[in-house]
C-alpha cells in the first residue's frame, strides 16, 4: 500500500501545483475584439510626450519615402504638407502558422498604452485559436479592451495621409472603416505594402474587424523593438 499511497499525493501535488500557476494567468486574461487600420499617419507614440511612463524614445517614424522622418517634421495627417508619416515596417510578421508579431493602436489615453506589448488569442473568427503579440504604437478613440491592429489596406478611419504618401483613393483602399474585401483588392496597394494586406486574408484566414480575443500584458521582444525603437518599462 505504501507505494500506491506515494504515488496518488505525487500526483496531488503535481495537480495542486499545476493550478497554482495556472490560475494567475487565466485571471490576467481580459476579453476584447481586434480591428484592423493603415492611416499612414504618424503614430501618437511617436510624441515623446505620449510615452507610457518609463518609456524610451518614441516610436519611429518615416518619410514619404520611408526614409526616417526629418527631425520636427510635422504628422501628415493633422498638418498639409507635414512631413512625418507611419512606416512601411509596422505590417505584421509571420513567425509560423499559429503566431504572429504586430503593431497596433490600443487605449484612449496614449500615456497609458505606449510602447507597451501585449499578447492576445483569438476566441471567434477565422483566426480562432492564433494568437499575436503586438506593440501599442498609437492611441486615442481606441477602447481599453481593443486593438486595431496596423494592416495595410485595413481602412484609413477617421484620418487619411496614404493620399499623401501613396496616392491612395481619398476615402483609402476599400472601404474607410475596415478596407479592403478581399484578398484580391490588395494588388491596389503599393508593392511594399501588399504582404501586410495578405497576411490578413491569407494568414488569419478573414476580415479580422470585431473578432473576439483575450488579452494580457507581456514584456515586449525585441522582434517588435528593434522595428518601433521604443522599449517600455518591465513588468
Amino acid at each position: 500500500m505504501r507505494p500506491a499511497s506515494i504515488s496518488t499525493m505525487l500526483r496531488y501535488l503535481v495537480l495542486l501545483i499545476s493550478t497554482l500557476l495556472l490560475t494567475p494567468l487565466a485571471r490576467s486574461q481580459t476579453a476584447g475584439t481586434t480591428t484592423t487600420t493603415w492611416d499612414c499617419c504618424e503614430p501618437a507614440c511617436g510624441y515623446t510626450s505620449n510615452l507610457s511612463p518609463g518609456a524610451r524614445e518614441p516610436v519611429k517614424s518615416c518619410n514619404q519615402n520611408n526614409g526616417p522622418a526629418a527631425a520636427g517634421a510635422q504628422n501628415a495627417c493633422f498638418t498639409q504638407g507635414g512631413g512625418a508619416f507611419s512606416c512601411q515596417t509596422y505590417q505584421p510578421i509571420i513567425v509560423n502558422n499559429t503566431f504572429a508579431y504586430g503593431f497596433a493602436g490600443h487605449g484612449n489615453t496614449a500615456t497609458s498604452t505606449c510602447c507597451k506589448c501585449y499578447q492576445f488569442t483569438w476566441t471567434s473568427g477565422a483566426a480562432k485559436g492564433k494568437s499575436m503579440i503586438v506593440q501599442a504604437i498609437n492611441a486615442g478613440g481606441i477602447t481599453d479592451v481593443d486593438f486595431d491592429i496596423y494592416t495595410p489596406g485595413g481602412g484609413v478611419g477617421d484620418f487619411n495621409a496614404c493620399t499623401a504618401q501613396y496616392g491612395a483613393p481619398s476615402g483609402g483602399w476599400g472601404r474607410q472603416y475596415g478596407g479592403v474585401t478581399s484578398d484580391a483588392q490588395c494588388s491596389q496597394l503599393p508593392s511594399n505594402l501588399q504582404a501586410g494586406c495578405h497576411w490578413r486574408w491569407q494568414w488569419a484566414g478573414g476580415d479580422v474587424n470585431e473578432w473576439a480575443i483575450t488579452f494580457k500584458q507581456v514584456n515586449c521582444p525585441s522582434q517588435l523593438t528593434s522595428v518601433s525603437g521604443c522599449i517600455p518599462a518591465a513588468i
